[in-house]
């Protein structure tokens, strides 16, 4: 495998860059503040390899190397990188909750890093919404022009939901666009890890999900019991059908729940976060379960659904205990 000394010395030594949309002050301040933070923290692997697309890219060529792309990026054919930054990777290393060295030892490195690359030199002019082929062959890279939501009023283009906040770096043959996220392939990482305390927090999304769900079951259980046997929902629940709904909820709470702390492979058990999935995005492909299907059974819906339900228990108990305990339907 070519060495980082080679490939510099295949480049061109002269660097041009064109920013996106930053101020002036903030195109200098930016990378520099960026690699600092992360030279607190640079791995000697890391260090070895910062000169080989530059300083503020060091972990992007720390993983070239230990995938051993180096001879592929340097074939004398022009190509297109949407490269993370230092402070990209930092953020995914958060996420993940795996360490620089973790990363550069994922089995599908290879994968990973060859979805950031595109055949042939684009320049940012070029860019259009649209999709790229990249040498992953399995995942087209998705060009659309949106506002970053970190940092508004920022307009960029958004490449698979990394915003380009750097376009036209040029080095040898490659033409560089820098990008604020690593972008990860559909099934290549794990989806953002989240502690118990995030997810059960009174704030986060299991606690009124999962209670709309079991509302959702427990009221359309309850009304059609009621016209089976004309029994009021305490009865029910608490007296003739306790163990099965003791059951009912366990089993609802702990499906619904358990999948948030494995997060295997992107998938994500939040469903507010799931149209944002690339993994999800590959599972619904192909499935009835249309874009057009998720915008009306959505988890809005489901959410409004849910306090619906939870209001109409509520509701039933109180009406039928007003009435001495006589069901209602």
């Amino acid at each position: 495998m070519a060495t980082s000394s080679a490939l510099r010395a295949r480049v061109s030594p002269t660097v041009s860059t064109r920013r996106a949309s930053p101020p002036p002050s903030a195109r200098v301040a930016a990378p520099r503040a960026a690699a600092a933070a992360v030279a607190t923290t640079t791995s000697p692997v890391v260090a070895r390899a910062a000169a080989l697309l530059g300083d503020d890219l060091s972990v992007l060529s720390a993983a070239v190397e230990a995938a051993e792309l180096v001879d592929a990026l340097t074939t004398g054919e022009p190509k297109t990188v949407f490269a993370p930054s230092d402070a990209a990777f930092a953020k995914a290393c958060e996420e993940l909750q795996l360490s620089k060295e973790e990363i550069l030892q994922l089995p599908n490195l290879v994968d990973i890093l060859t979805h950031h690359v595109v055949p042939g030199a684009v320049a940012g002019e070029d860019l259009v919404d649209g999709q790229l082929a990249s040498l992953n062959e399995n995942f087209p890279l998705t060009i659309t022009g949106l506002t970053c939501k970190e940092r508004p009023p920022c307009e960029c283009f958004n490449v698979s939901g990394a915003c380009i906040s750097e376009t036209d770096r040029v080095v040898g043959d490659l033409t560089i666009h820098v990008v604020d996220e690593v972008i990860f392939p559909p099934w290549s990482a794990p989806a953002k890890v989240l502690t118990p305390q995030q997810v059960l927090a009174f704030e986060g999304w299991a606690p009124e999900v999962i209670n709309g769900r079991l509302a959702m079951l427990g009221f359309l259980t309850a009304v059609v019991q009621e016209v089976a046997t004309g029994h009021s929902f305490a009865t029910q629940q608490l007296g003739e059908n306790f163990g099965v709904f003791a059951a009912q909820v366990q089993l609802w709470a702990f499906a619904s729940l358990v999948p948030s702390f494995s997060s295997n492979e992107g998938y994500t058990a939040d469903p507010f976060t799931m149209e944002g999935s690339k993994t999800w995005r590959e599972v619904f492909k192909g499935s009835p379960w249309t874009e057009e299907a998720r915008k009306i059974f959505s988890p809005q819906v489901e959410q409004l659904n849910g306090r619906a339900a939870m209001v109409g228990i509520v509701s039933l108990i109180a009406v039928e205990a007003f009435r001495g305990g006589e069901a209602l339907f």
